[in-house]
């Protein structure tokens, strides 16, 4: 199973929800904020329209904490920020920088200390980092009780993780420019519906997943990339997913 989002700041200027929604986007994370005091001006816009044209909508802090209790002011201001909006898909913490030079040990304190205030204010808690920062700054055996969403530019993500952002240079039809693209392996959504963990282990498969107007939509966002790829490792995993998505909605696989 593989669900098809996208992550949004202002950076993306004015999006056109209604068009990102028809081009098969199911989920979006959008920037809420930075650091203890920066707030993205187009977060709750975004959030609210994203919502209205049927999108989940998951936010990220973006940290800059060394220390556990850097950690939890920059908890409590993502929190705030993030007050009064309709969260429907989980609530990330966004650790890609160590410019303070926090020891791994007191990195990883400080990123459950993080993870751990989302939690208690009862939202689903995920953590977001580029797959070799994750494996060389933190110590992820701690992080196991959290959700994962991993970043890494390849034809294929190399490793376990519940979303894969696999590429910041995508097309959706809404959006000018370039968009950081994201396939979710567990459906988050659920889980959330559920009332769930926060431990990204998918729900049992049922005989039809997905509606076949949402997998065509998928999939045909998978074909556009794999016709502008020239790499076959990453045609053969575009295609693979493909079957995935037409597993999922009842359809039989065309490249195997």
């Amino acid at each position: 199973m593989t669900i098809i989002g996208i992550d949004v700041s202002h950076w993306n200027g004015v999006v056109d929800w209604k068009k990102v929604a028809a081009s098969g986007v199911n989920f979006v994370f959008l920037k809420a904020s930075e650091g203890t005091t920066y707030v993205d001006k187009t977060f709750k816009t975004n959030a609210a329209n994203a919502l209205a044209n049927g999108i989940r909508v998951g936010a990220y802090h973006y940290a800059k904490f060394g220390n556990v209790a850097e950690a939890k002011a920059e908890a409590q201001h993502f929190l705030r920020t993030v007050s009064g909006v309709k969260i429907t898909y989980p609530l990330v913490l966004d650790l890609e920088e160590n410019k303070k030079k926090a020891s791994k040990a007191v990195l990883t304190d400080a990123a459950v200390a993080f993870l751990n205030a989302i939690e208690k204010a009862g939202y689903f808690a995920m953590i977001y980092s580029g797959k070799s920062f994750l494996e060389t700054q933190l110590d992820e055996k701690r992080l196991k009780p959290y959700a994962l969403w991993i970043a890494r530019y390849n034809s294929y993500l190399g490793r376990d993780a519940g979303i894969w952002q696999y590429t910041d240079k995508g097309k959706v039809n809404g959006i000018s420019g370039n968009v950081d693209m994201n396939l979710a392996y567990v459906d988050y959504a659920a889980l959330i519906d559920k009332k769930g963990t926060t431990a990204p282990t998918p729900p049992k498969e049922e005989k039809k997943l997905m509606k076949t107007e949402d997998a065509n939509k998928i999939i045909r966002v998978l074909q556009d990339r794999w016709n502008a790829s020239t790499c076959q490792d990453e045609k053969k995993e575009m295609g693979r997913l493909a079957d995935e998505v037409r597993v999922a909605a009842g359809m039989k696989k065309v490249n195997s």
